[in-house]
């Protein structure tokens, strides 16, 4: 295509953008945009809500699959990490707090306990006497690894959401180091 030609193509695509450049350069600022909904967004927790949590197993702790955010509140994803572990191995409370919820989600046996700073931690397959209600210390027995669900008894899924948005369980059990920045060039 000649020069001349992709330049009155560009024309009419431009119009539009410099106006409203020019238009914008003279407005008010915009009201900050609504909070976004519980579990929609990135999470920026607080140093209180990363305070280091004890690890759910006894040693070694194997991570089998870790955590992978999912791009959009509804899309696929790994919501936990899941803990190598056989069925009957004991499982125990990472901070005190409070069972939230404990039954039985499709066909496997789950365990939720609300802690302070807005977190809930969930542990699946998990056969527990303890009910809603229940309070739990830090250390205690919660339960054992039952069979069943996606690792069928090979493993314990262990996930953590904050103000109702899924962070990784590493940020709190200290398994996540620091970012570093690092010079170009």
């Amino acid at each position: 295509m000649p020069t001349s030609n992709r330049r009155v193509l560009l024309i009419p695509l431009l119009i539009p953008l410099l106006a409203a450049l020019a238009l914008g350069a003279g407005a008010a600022p915009s009201a900050p945009p609504p909070a976004a909904p519980a579990g929609s967004g990135p999470v920026n927790p607080t140093a209180r809500e990363l305070a280091r949590w004890d690890w759910p197993l006894g040693l070694p702790h194997i991570v089998v699959r870790g955590f992978q955010a999912p791009a959009t509140r509804y899309a696929a994803g790994h919501r936990g990490i899941d803990l190598e572990a056989a069925v009957g191995t004991a499982v125990f409370a990472p901070a005190a707090g409070s069972v939230s919820f404990a039954g039985v989600v499709v066909d496997r046996p789950v365990l939720a306990i609300r802690h302070d700073g807005e977190l809930v931690s969930s542990y699946e397959a998990l056969e527990s006497d303890l009910a809603a209600g229940d309070t739990v210390a830090a250390g205690q027995r919660i339960g054992v690894i039952a069979a069943g669900g996606h690792c069928d008894g090979g493993c314990l899924h262990f996930g953590v959401r904050l103000r109702g948005s899924y962070v990784s369980p590493m940020l709190l059990l200290g398994g996540m180091q620091r970012a570093v920045l690092l010079p170009l060039g």
